[in-house]
Order: C-alpha cells, then sequence, then structure tokens
C-alpha cells in the first residue's frame, strides 16, 4: 500500500467520525429541545390549575438563596471545628452564594409554600448549577442533614469514635449519617413516624436537609419544571413534614 493511499485511508477514516459526531450531537441537541418544549407544554397546561407561577429568570431570588445560607451558617462560623451540616462529608468553608437564578417555579403545595429552581452558585472558589425544591416550614430551625451512609463506614466510624447521633432504631442508624446543630431538634424531628417513612418510601434519595425555614431532598429529579416530577417531589418534602410535631417549631 502507498504512502498516499494510506495517508487517504486515515483522512477519509478522521472524516467519517468527525461527521458521525457532529450529526450525533445535533440528534442529542434536538432530542434535547423536543423534551424541554414537551416538559414546558405540560408546566403550562397544570400551572393555572395547580395555581404555580413559572419565571425563566429572576435573580430577586438570590437574596432567597442566600439568606437561608447566612442564617444556618452563622452558628457554625462562630464554632468553626463543628462539622458542616450542609455538607458533612466536606471541610466548612465560607456559606455558598448565589448569583443568579433561572427557571424557577413557585406556589403552594400541600397547604405550604415552595420554590423549585435552578441557581448559578459560587461555592470555594467555583461556580455550578444547584437545584433546590424547597417546602417550606413552619418555622426557621437549627441546620440538620441526614445523609444515607453505607454499613461498612457506619462501623467503621463508630468503632473510631467518630460516630454520629444515634436514634435507637439500628437499622436507620446503620443506614443514614446525621449531621446537625441542635441534638433536641434533631431527635425531636426525627421520630419514630419519620424515621419508618424514611426507611420505607419507595421514592429513592442521597440526602434530607433542612435549611432555615425550608426541607430539601437530594432526589431523582431531572427537571423541576415538569409536574410529573415535581409534584412527587413535593409530596415527599410535605410527607416528613406532616410527621413532624409542632413542637419541632416552638
Amino acid at each position: 500500500m502507498s504512502m498516499g493511499l494510506a495517508v487517504a485511508i486515515v483522512v477519509g477514516g478522521c472524516l467519517v467520525v468527525a461527521a458521525a459526531i457532529v450529526v450525533l450531537v445535533v440528534w442529542l441537541n434536538r432530542l434535547k429541545t423536543s423534551e424541554e418544549k414537551a416538559v414546558l407544554e405540560r408546566l403550562h397546561a397544570r400551572a393555572a390549575e395547580l395555581g404555580w407561577t413559572y419565571e425563566e429568570r429572576n435573580d430577586s431570588y438570590v437574596s432567597v438563596y442566600n439568606a437561608q445560607r447566612e442564617y444556618m451558617t452563622q452558628p457554625l462560623l462562630a464554632m468553626p471545628t463543628r462539622r458542616n451540616p450542609l455538607a458533612p462529608f466536606q471541610p466548612y468553608h465560607r456559606p455558598s452564594k448565589a448569583v443568579a437564578a433561572k427557571k424557577i417555579v413557585t406556589g403552594v403545595h400541600r397547604g405550604r409554600s415552595f420554590i423549585a429552581a435552578l441557581f448559578t452558585v459560587n461555592y470555594a472558589n467555583e461556580q455550578s448549577s444547584v437545584r433546590v425544591i424547597w417546602v417550606r416550614t413552619p418555622a426557621a430551625g437549627p441546620a440538620l442533614t441526614v445523609s444515607r451512609e453505607a454499613r461498612v463506614a457506619s462501623h467503621i466510624n463508630k468503632a473510631i469514635g467518630q460516630g454520629d447521633v444515634q436514634l435507637g432504631n439500628v437499622e436507620f442508624d446503620e443506614q443514614f449519617e446525621i449531621s446537625q446543630e441542635d441534638e433536641s431538634f434533631t431527635r425531636t424531628v426525627l421520630n419514630p413516624a419519620v424515621i419508618e417513612y424514611l426507611l420505607n418510601t419507595p421514592r429513592k434519595f442521597q440526602s434530607m436537609s433542612f435549611l432555615a425555614d425550608h426541607i430539601d431532598f437530594s432526589d431523582q429529579v431531572t427537571d423541576h419544571r415538569d409536574p410529573e416530577q415535581l409534584i412527587p417531589a413535593l409530596d415527599l418534602r410535605c410527607d416528613v413534614l406532616d410527621r413532624v410535631p409542632q413542637s419541632a417549631w416552638t
């Protein structure tokens, strides 16, 4: 085979691969656009019925995000050796700060106001997008995060004296790690009814957080504007709040 023919084959192959990549990218973009259009159609079709409001962008909500973080982190700043309830597996940094709010859905669900939005956030010198689906709690409370933990890691942590608050339910204590600011609040919130619900709900989630006067979950939501995803996510949060006694907020 001549050198020229070999070069032609290599170049031709590269062109074919490049063309295939371009076709794939165009197809994926069209698919994404089509899916987003369908989501927005479902949202607009049900927004009036549900009493929801949608805004593509409104940076005034940035203050909502930042106020939550400032409220919760003040006690931590005073005691820097304490664990960060918002990110129990990371070293503590200054509060994250939102700089933009996009794709905002607000309304009331089961008698509780909520905000679902995508925030552009600066945290630890990095910028990222953070999705929140916050349901309002009756009052602001101490920071609290409940995160899933591998059983092996749980046993190791307890063995070396790094265990968290133990609630007396063996299955829950082994599956979840608690990072909290106030143990009395934690024990009131994580009462037997809430523990049973978190252990048995079929909805998958990685963590649950009480953020000042909101509750949030790290659950499987790919587009919070879609009522088919947002309503079950809101139900999850409301189901927990229904099981928290009023005494937690007083």
